[in-house]
């Protein structure tokens, strides 16, 4: 009998201890768009403000954690959609701050600034306060170029903060593998690209900075707006039918389609003069694989998929 409950007890003791390394390394303080985090372990009851969290949360396995979710811009990934769908969903957009409180999370994460802005949830500061840590995308952050580098520090920090060091490492070796089968052969011109995510009369596209330009440059392509100094900025049509893309990327989301592109550049009489009209190199590309979220590399597959198969 003894013998048994000695046995037991070094069972629950190695069992104690298998936890310590991942509360040790979640505990570390880290720093984040210029907001110091020190948690005190991993998070429990986590908030995701925008798609882009969720599925990045839901992509190291932190899904079951996140008791509510916001801002859905597109349909999730039919690999994670089942548990993406799962997760309640708080609001058409950001939730009010009263109701988020009722969750009593412990973690907000989101991937856009406005989701801590007056018309978001608020400051992180008052979260702060509140006793609530938040993680904002590093993308997110004001005069920061977008990387692929900065990409795999958020999947690192999220495994952090949520106990699931593991499945981040393993998710971002994944990624680097695929992401490195992808090359451009130097003898192939590359195709002159407009990244078109939304407004019609004068279009929002890609600019120098952001995913939307690592997406085209990463996937072999060349920016024709890589002079906006800017993520993503305007760019006139006359701008645009002066520089001829060779292909145009439609950005589809739920709140500015591909088709309703597909319908603008019908009705305009200067889209005659696009030359993509006549070779119909015209592709949709969901908006969650322009952003600078676990998506992003679905985008870039897909964009060289187009660039290769593009004739000059």
């Amino acid at each position: 009998m003894r013998v048994f409950v000695r046995f037991m007890l070094f069972v629950r003791l190695m069992a104690m201890l298998s936890l310590l390394p991942m509360a040790v390394q979640a505990a570390v303080p880290l720093e984040n768009c210029g907001v110091a985090l020190t948690p005190a372990g991993p998070a429990q009851r986590i908030v995701s403000l925008n798609q882009q969290a969720t599925e990045a949360l839901v992509a190291i396995g932190a899904g079951q954690k996140v008791v509510g979710q916001s801002y859905q811009d597109d349909q999730p990934a039919a690999r994670w959609a089942e548990r993406y769908n799962a997760i309640p969903v708080m609001a058409e957009e950001y939730p009010n701050p009263e109701s988020l409180l009722a969750t009593a999370p412990d973690l907000l994460v989101a991937g856009f600034a406005s989701a801590f802005s007056d018309w978001g949830v608020g400051a992180r500061q008052r979260w702060l306060n509140y006793g609530t840590n938040s993680y904002l995308f590093e993308s997110a952050c004001a005069a920061q170029t977008v990387t692929l580098e900065g990409l795999y520090r958020d999947m690192t920090h999220l495994g952090q903060l949520t106990g699931h060091q593991a499945q981040a490492t393993s998710w971002i070796a994944e990624q680097q593998q695929r992401l490195s089968q992808i090359q451009w052969p130097e003898s192939q011109r590359k195709p002159k690209v407009l990244l078109w995510l939304r407004e019609y009369d004068l279009p929002y596209v890609a600019g120098c900075c952001g995913a939307g330009n690592l997406l085209i440059e990463q996937a072999g392509g060349i920016n024709i707006a890589a002079d906006l100094p800017k993520s993503w900025g305007h760019l006139s049509w006359e701008t645009i039918l002066s520089r001829q893309p060779d292909l145009i990327l439609m950005v589809d989301s739920n709140w500015s389609s591909f088709s309703q592109k597909e319908s603008f550049l019908s009705g305009a009489l200067y889209a005659r003069h696009l030359n993509v009209m006549s070779t119909g190199q015209r592709h949709p590309i969901a908006f969650s694989e322009v952003m600078a979220g676990v998506r992003l590399p679905d985008g870039i597959e897909r964009a060289h998929h187009w660039f290769r198969t593009w004739q000059p």
